[in-house]
């Protein structure tokens, strides 16, 4: 750990997390996402495919990305989110925030890694699930 990175506690450093899976209607369809997501996308894979898309790259996001469980869950979360209108607020709801919440970080933050590292934090793994699986990137 670098002088820079020691605050001079001894607890392990989390990644940035950035905001949370949204709630819908007393229960969090998208609350598993979360605690499974280091099992269903590579994250070296999503940082690398978040380079070549903010490169100019739209097309980007393969199902590369994800493991065997992931290509399923992707495949789950976009048949549901065009059946389920429920299912299709919440997700929609969720990349809103979160991209508001890039949009912050990019304004504000000086440290050019910012950026991936949230897009590459748990939540930002989240979220890109949900962005390929609706549509929002490719």
């Amino acid at each position: 750990m670098s002088r820079a990175d020691d605050d001079g506690n001894d607890a392990p450093r989390s990644r940035p997390q950035g905001p949370a899976p949204a709630r819908a209607g007393g229960g969090n369809p998208l609350e598993s996402l979360a605690g499974d997501i280091a099992r269903l996308l590579d994250r070296d894979t999503a940082g690398d495919m978040w380079d070549r898309y903010q490169r100019g790259e739209r097309k980007a996001f393969t199902k590369r990305l994800y493991t065997p469980a992931g290509q399923k869950t992707f495949d789950e979360i976009n048949r549901k989110y065009r059946a389920e209108r429920n299912f299709k607020q919440t997700v929609d709801r969720y990349i809103v925030e979160f991209e508001r919440f890039l949009d912050e970080v990019a304004r504000n933050d000086r440290d050019p890694n910012a950026l991936r590292n949230y897009l590459t934090s748990e939540t930002g793994l989240v979220y890109t699930l949900l962005a390929h699986a609706s549509g929002r990137i490719g």
